[in-house]
Formats: structure tokens, C-alpha cells, sequence
């Protein structure tokens, strides 16, 4: 096997960069939808106030 997955893979080290890269992953996604989903309440609640 390649040194470079053999050190992604079977190595703790490894697993640990693969999870951090996924969590920084979802954070990059998922602050954008949570903005997006608060606008669509904080609109939804001025428009019922009117």
C-alpha cells in the first residue's frame, strides 16, 4: 500500500485528520444554512408584527 495511506489509515494520527477534516467541512457548510434559516425566521416574525 502507498506510505501516504498507510499513514492516513492505519495510523490514530491518520483517523484524527480525516475526522478534523470532516469537521471543519461541516462547519463550512453548516454555518452558511443556519444563517440562512435564521434570516427566513427573523423575516418571517417582522412580516407577522406588521
Amino acid at each position: 500500500m502507498h506510505p501516504v495511506l498507510v499513514e492516513l489509515l492505519a495510523r490514530p494520527v491518520g483517523w484524527l485528520t480525516i475526522g478534523g477534516a470532516l469537521i471543519m467541512a461541516g462547519i463550512m457548510a453548516g454555518i452558511p444554512i443556519f444563517i440562512r434559516y435564521r434570516e427566513k425566521l427573523e423575516k418571517k416574525e417582522a412580516e407577522e408584527q406588521r
